[in-house]
């Protein structure tokens, strides 16, 4: 009786003790995801703030503009990025882009942006 009590409380021990462990760990993750995003984005701005220095904006521009079909498209192939909360957001920024700037819209993702739902006022 006391063997199964022993064992009966290991297991309950070590149960517990993996479960802290693995909340600590997936904490951690996400910490981390977010120190890496935090980084990313600076590191971003240092390239803004040093291209438009530079005076290359126009450079500056048509990179960013390249970029957008790749954005979209990330985001409408993505799960992941599709449930994020802002995806909706970013899809109808890029729409709202391309109609206020006058811009043609590429033709691999005008179909994705045309099936957005319009904008609420």
């Amino acid at each position: 009786m006391k063997k199964v009590t022993k064992v009966s409380l290991v297991f309950i021990g070590g149960s517990l003790m993996g479960s802290l462990l693995t909340f600590v760990v997936l904490g951690q993750l996400s910490c981390l995801q977010y120190r890496d995003y935090v980084m990313k984005a600076a590191r971003e701005q240092v390239f803004i703030a040093s291209q438009l220095r530079g005076q290359r904006a126009e450079e500056l521009q048509k990179s960013a503009e390249a970029n957008l079909p790749e954005i979209v498209l990330a985001i409408h192939n993505d799960r992941q990025l599709q449930k994020a909360r802002d995806a909706p957001l970013v899809m109808r920024e890029v729409r709202d882009f391309y109609e206020l700037n006058g811009v043609p819209v590429p033709a691999k993702i005008s179909g994705i942006l045309s099936a957005l739902p319009p904008r609420q006022y």
